[in-house]
C-alpha cells in the first residue's frame, strides 16, 4: 500500500516532528528574561527543567497579566455566579447534557452528525460520513466549550478530566508536520483547522486551568501545541477570503494568551497589522460580506464580534474601523433573519440554531447599546456571554429596553441583498432576494434568485450549502437551476469552472427600491448571460402588495431566439397542479403558497413540475420545482404572482386578468409594460409596471465592463402613460379595491 496522508504519515519522522521536550522549549521559546519570569530563569540556571516549568505554570495561574476575557483568578467567582444565577438556564443545562455525552466518547460534529468513541480511544483521522467536512469539524473543537461550561455550573471534575484526557491524546497523535506537505489536504493540519482551534481551544484551557485534573504536563503540552499552531498558521495562512480572518484571529488570540513565547510580540504586530487588509477585503461598504453567503457573513462577522470585546477588556487600542464595520455587518444580518429566526439559505447556509443567532444579537446590543438589535436578542444576558463580558455585563444589558426595528425593507446594494418584510412577527410575510456579485466558492449561481416565507415556515426554498464534495449533488446545489431564478438556454449565469476557485458571480445591478403604504417594490438585473454571442439581460422586478402577495416579472432583453427556464422552488411534500388554470400549489400542514401564471399569447410557454434537491442539517432531500419554459425571439417577459395561504387549508380564490396600458395612445407591448388586474375575495388590484424608463443594457459598454455611475443615464421621464381610466407619470401603479 502507498502512504499519501497525514492519517498514514502522521507518525513518519520524513514528515512530521515530536514536540521538544520541556528544556528545549524553555530555553529556545520563552522570554526567560522578561521581569515576570524571574523564577523560571533561576530554576533553569540550577538545571530544574521541571522547577522552571512549574514556575511558569504559577506565572500564569497568578494572573498578574491580562491574557484572555478572564484569567485564572477569575474562574472561581465566574462559577460560583454561574451556578447560581444561571443554573437552571435552558442553554446551561444543554451544556451540561452535551458534555456528558462528550464524557462519555459521543462527540458532535455539525449538520447534526456525531461520532462515538469508546472508552476514550479516539480516532482523529478516520474518514467520518460522506465527507471530509465531519473530520474537519472533529478536530477544530467547537464542542470543548461545553465541557468548560458545564465544569463551571456543576464543579464536575470529571469535565476536567475529560478534556485532559481528550488534548493529550490529540497533541501524542497528530504532531506538527515538518513543511508544507498537507497544507491542501483536508487533514488534521489543515491550515484553517490550525487556525480556528487557536480561538477554539483557549476558553477551556482557561477555564480549567485551576482543575487538579489539568495535570501539569498537559499544560505544558498545549502551551508547545499553541506554539506550533502558531508558527504554522503564520507560515502558511490564507491570503484571501474568511480563512484569512480566522487564522488572523487566531494568531492574534494565542499572542494575547502567551505573551511570554518570544515570538508573540512579533505575532501580536503582524496579525493586528494585516487583519484590516483582509476585513476590509472580505466586507463590501455597506457591510456585506463578499461571498454571496450569509453562513460566511456571521463566519467573518465573529472573528469581529469575538475581537472587538477582547480587546476592550485587555485595554488594547487598535484598528478603530473594527467596530465601525462590525455595526454595519449586524444592521446587515438584522435585516437578513428570517422571520422563523434563521438566516436566508443564500450560497453556502445551512440551518442555524436561533438561538444561537439572538445571542450573537444580544452581543451586538451590548456592544452598541442598541435596542433594535436587543429586540432580536434574548431578553436576559445569555449564558453563552458570560465568557465573554463577565457578570458585570448582566445588569448592564438587563437595563437595555428592546424595541422593534423600525425598517421593513432594507437593501444592500454593493452586497446584492434586499429584504422585505410585513412586520417583525414570527408568522410575518417575507421575501429576500439575492442581487450582486459573490467571490470564491461559497457563492452559488443564485443571481435575483428569492426565498419566501410565510406563517413562520419558508415556502419558496433555497437550495442550501451541500455538502462540499464535487459531486453531482454539489454540482447541482450551487446551478442556476437549483435556485429560484431564471435559466437561459440551459446555461448556469456564470461559468463556474474549479470547485474554490471559481470566478465571480454574474455582474448585477440593482436599479431602484422604494416602499409606501401599498407596497414595497424593487427592480434588478443580471448580466452573466451576455456573454453569449446574442447578449441576454435578465432583470426582475417584484411588487409585494401589502400584506397580501407578491407579483414577480422577469424580463429578457434579446434579439434572437433563447429558451428561458424559470425555476420555483416548493417545500418537500404534495403539489397540486392546475395546468388549465395555469396554478400551482402546495399542499401542507400550516401555511402554504400558490403560483399563477399568466399565460403567453401565441408564445411556447410551458408549464411543469420536477423534482429537485434541497439541503439542510447533514441530508439533501427530494422537492417539488415548479418550472416554466418559454421559446421566445427577441424581447420577452414572464409574469407570476405568488400567494400565501397562512390560515387553513382552503386555497384562497385569486384569478389573474392580463390588462392594457397605452403610452401616447399606444398600447404597449407585454415587454414595455406588465398590466394586470389581480382578483381575490371581495378585493382587487389593477397594476401596472412600466419598463421603458430604465435602459438596462447600459450597465456594461461595448468592451463589456461596467460602466462608471456617474455616466449611467438616468430614467426617463414618462408621459403620457394610460392605465384602467387614468393618466400617470410613474413606472408602479396600483389602484386597490
Amino acid at each position: 500500500m502507498i502512504e499519501m496522508g497525514y492519517m498514514d504519515l502522521r507518525h513518519n519522522p520524513r514528515f512530521t516532528q515530536p514536540q521538544m521536550t520541556d528544556e528545549t522549549f524553555i530555553q529556545q521559546e520563552l522570554d526567560v528574561e522578561r521581569p515576570d519570569m524571574v523564577k523560571v530563569r533561576e530554576r533553569m540556571a540550577l538545571g530544574d527543567v521541571v522547577g522552571a516549568r512549574d514556575a511558569y505554570l504559577a506565572l500564569i495561574d497568578a494572573s498578574v497579566t491580562k491574557r484572555y476575557y478572564f484569567n485564572v483568578s477569575d474562574v472561581p467567582s465566574l462559577m460560583a455566579y454561574a451556578r447560581e444565577q444561571y443554573g437552571d438556564d435552558e442553554e446551561a443545562q444543554l451544556s451540561i447534557a452535551e458534555a456528558d455525552r462528550i464524557v462519555a466518547g459521543d462527540l458532535p460534529l455539525f449538520k447534526g452528525k456525531r461520532v462515538q468513541f469508546q472508552e476514550g480511544k479516539y480516532d482523529w483521522n478516520s474518514w467520518l460520513y460522506d465527507s471530509s467536512q465531519y473530520q474537519l469539524h472533529l478536530t477544530r473543537f467547537v464542542y470543548v466549550k461545553h465541557l468548560a461550561r458545564a465544569y463551571c455550573v456543576t464543579g464536575d471534575e470529571k469535565y476536567a478530566a475529560c478534556w485532559n484526557e481528550m488534548m493529550r491524546h490529540f497533541i501524542d497523535d497528530n504532531p506538527v508536520p515538518v513543511d508544507d506537505t498537507f497544507r491542501a489536504q483536508h487533514c488534521t493540519w489543515d491550515p484553517l483547522s490550525v487556525g480556528v482551534r487557536l480561538f477554539m481551544l483557549p476558553e477551556a484551557f482557561m477555564t480549567f486551568w485551576g482543575s487538579t485534573s489539568f495535570t501539569p504536563e498537559v499544560k505544558m503540552k498545549m502551551i508547545k501545541s499553541f506554539h506550533e499552531h502558531g508558527r504554522y498558521v503564520r507560515s502558511y495562512h490564507a491570503h484571501h477570503g474568511n480563512h484569512a480572518t480566522m487564522q488572523l484571529r487566531g494568531l492574534i488570540q494565542v499572542a494575547l494568551l502567551l505573551p511570554e513565547l518570544k515570538v508573540s510580540s512579533a505575532w501580536l504586530n503582524y496579525g493586528l497589522k494585516e487583519l484590516p487588509s483582509y476585513i476590509q477585503q472580505n466586507v463590501y461598504e455597506d457591510g456585506v460580506q463578499f461571498e454571496a453567503s450569509p453562513n460566511y457573513h456571521l463566519v467573518v462577522m465573529r472573528d469581529l464580534y469575538e475581537l472587538v470585546p477582547l480587546f476592550q477588556t485587555l485595554g488594547l487600542e487598535v484598528e478603530s474601523s473594527y467596530e465601525k464595520v462590525l455595526e454595519q455587518m449586524y444592521v446587515v444580518l438584522l435585516h437578513m433573519l428570517t422571520p422563523d429566526g434563521n438566516l436566508p439559505r443564500f450560497g453556502d447556509t445551512d440551518v442555524h440554531v436561533p438561538s444561537d443567532l439572538r445571542t450573537t444579537m444580544s452581543l451586538g446590543a451590548y456592544l452598541y447599546h442598541r435596542a433594535d438589535f436587543k429586540y432580536c436578542g434574548h431578553a436576559k444576558l445569555p449564558f453563552s456571554l458570560l465568557w465573554r463580558l463577565g457578570p458585570q455585563a448582566v445588569d448592564r444589558y438587563e437595563r437595555l429596553a428592546a424595541e422593534k426595528p423600525k425598517e421593513l425593507l432594507a437593501s444592500f446594494s454593493v452586497g446584492g441583498y434586499i429584504l422585505s418584510r410585513q412586520d417583525w412577527k414570527r408568522d410575518a410575510l417575507y421575501m429576500g432576494m439575492r442581487a450582486g456579485v459573490g467571490i470564491n466558492g461559497h457563492a452559488h449561481s443564485d443571481a435575483l434568485s428569492l426565498i419566501m416565507y410565510a406563517g413562520g415556515k419558508e415556502l419558496l426554498p433555497d437550495s442550501g450549502m451541500g455538502l462540499f464534495e464535487w459531486n453531482k449533488e454539489r454540482k447541482y446545489t450551487v446551478s442556476t437551476r437549483a435556485h429560484n431564478t431564471v435559466v437561459v438556454d440551459g446555461q448556469d449565469q456564470h461559468v463556474r469552472g474549479l470547485h474554490w476557485n471559481a470566478p465571480p458571480t454574474a455582474a448585477c445591478k440593482i436599479w431602484d427600491v422604494c416602499s409606501n403604504a401599498q407596497y414595497d417594490y424593487w427592480f434588478a438585473s443580471h448580466y452573466g448571460y451576455t456573454r453569449y454571442d446574442d447578449p441576454v439581460i435578465h432583470s426582475r422586478k417584484v411588487l409585494f402588495v401589502k400584506n397580501r402577495y407578491w407579483l414577480i416579472v422577469d424580463l429578457f432583453e434579446a434579439s434572437e431566439l433563447h429558451r428561458y427556464e424559470q425555476y420555483y422552488h416548493l417545500p418537500c411534500g404534495e403539489v397540486i397542479c392546475d395546468w388549465e388554470g395555469r396554478r400551482v400549489s402546495t399542499h401542507l400542514d400550516g401555511a402554504n403558497v400558490q403560483l399563477l401564471y399568466p399565460p403567453q399569447a401565441g408564445q411556447d410557454d410551458e408549464l411543469t413540475v420536477e423534482s429537485g434537491l434541497l439541503f439542510f442539517q447533514g441530508e439533501y432531500h427530494t422537492n417539488p420545482v415548479v418550472k416554466r419554459s418559454l421559446s421566445v425571439r427577441g424581447k420577452a417577459t414572464m409574469e407570476t404572482v405568488i400567494f400565501p395561504n397562512v390560515g387553513g387549508s382552503t386555497r384562497p380564490r385569486v384569478v389573474v386578468h392580463r390588462a392594457s396600458a397605452h403610452l401616447q395612445g399606444r398600447e404597449l407591448a407585454p415587454w414595455e409594460a406588465t398590466a394586470l388586474r389581480i382578483e381575490g375575495d371581495g378585493w382587487s388590484d389593477d397594476i401596472c409596471l412600466y419598463h421603458g424608463n430604465v435602459d438596462v443594457d447600459s450597465y456594461l459598454d461595448h468592451t463589456g465592463n461596467i460602466v462608471s455611475a456617474s455616466l449611467l443615464p438616468k430614467p426617463k421621464a414618462i408621459e403620457g402613460l394610460s392605465f384602467a381610466g387614468n393618466m400617470y407619470s410613474e413606472d408602479v401603479i396600483l389602484k386597490s379595491e
